[in-house]
């Protein structure tokens, strides 16, 4: 091969100069787009992860709504079942309406003092000795189990009474109810905002 021929020269040249360009080629835009290329998948299959994980979130999100709507129903029912301070008079003459409805005669009814039962509730007994029949007794823990409140019967006791020792007993029991304690329940009350981000 003759490196004097012009022919030979001019190609070697154009060949020289191709591959020179194809290494600058590279060097600058092709190697430089690759590692682009690179990165953005690495973000892409990223950023897919975290779409997954929003997916998965909102998806319990929706669950989370659902079991707050179902929690909020619960804590209205709660509201209702515990009488508030003022209504405390109201449920005590409902006792005792429930004792006149069984015919049972009162001989003791003591409120006593609130106590802390809960972080929200106090509880509050009364001490009631009533005199009647069995069947007038079971009436009147029936009808104080019936009432729209609660109202929990314990420390039943039944003695016969000095009065009539035949037909009478005399039953000692403690009934007490529950109240939200003053300010708990503003504080307690699910809120309904929500904030997504």
């Amino acid at each position: 091969m003759n490196f004097k021929d012009p022919k030979i020269q001019i190609t070697i040249g154009l060949v020289v100069l191709t591959v020179a360009l194809l290494a600058l080629f590279w060097k600058f835009s092709w190697q430089p787009s690759a590692q682009r290329i690179g990165q953005l998948r690495a973000d892409e299959s990223r950023l897919r992860t975290e779409l997954e994980q929003v997916r998965a979130a909102v998806a319990g999100l929706q669950k989370l709504e659902q079991d707050l709507k179902i929690l909020e129903m619960k804590w209205t029912q709660a509201q209702k079942l515990l009488p508030t301070d003022k209504e405390i008079p109201s449920l005590l003459k409902q006792i005792t309406n429930a004792g006149i409805e069984a015919q049972v005669r009162f001989s003791s009814f003591r409120p006593g003092q609130a106590t802390n039962a809960t972080a929200l509730s106090q509880s509050i007994p009364v001490t009631i000795t009533v005199i009647g029949t069995y069947q007038q007794i079971a009436m009147f823990l029936k009808n104080m189990g019936d009432l729209p409140r609660i109202v929990i019967s314990s420390g039943l006791k039944l003695l016969p009474s000095s009065e009539d020792p035949n037909r009478h007993i005399k039953a000692d029991l403690t009934a007490t109810t529950y109240v939200f304690k003053s300010g708990g329940v503003q504080s307690a009350q699910p809120t309904t905002s929500r904030r997504v981000q």
